[in-house]
């Protein structure tokens, strides 16, 4: 395994875990400090995933952006275990309002942003 970090505006890390390369963008924190993180790897679209620490485990909310109209829709929510294992998945499928400066709004102006970049290349 090999790991990069870079500073920029935010951390990222990337990683090589078997052959593949994931990137890990935080996008915030919670109210204990605990980074709050695009795995860059999820981006299909404008469909992505962000991690956070809940309790041992890991809370993992994927969200479907409309970047076209700044609208953002969460459409699952699931927790793993610290063993990595699925401890519950439920269907969200909400449209929230991302707050300027939260970790959805960052999250969605990354993904956006890159989808931005790859349509006019």
């Amino acid at each position: 395994m090999v790991a990069i970090t870079f500073l920029v505006s935010s951390t990222a890390i990337a990683q090589t875990n078997n052959n593949r390369l994931a990137f890990h963008v935080q996008v915030g924190s919670d109210d204990d400090g605990n980074p709050i993180i695009l795995d860059a790897g999820s981006v299909q679209g404008s469909e992505y995933t962000i991690l956070q620490k809940q309790g041992n485990g890991i809370a993992k909310t994927t969200f479907r952006a409309a970047c076209g109209e700044g609208r953002l829709f969460s459409e699952t929510s699931s927790v793993y275990n610290a063993d990595g294992q699925l401890m519950s998945e439920k269907q969200t499928k909400q449209e929230i309002t991302p707050q300027p400066g939260t970790p959805e709004a960052n999250s969605m102006e990354i993904v956006c942003q890159t989808a931005k970049n790859d349509i006019s290349q």
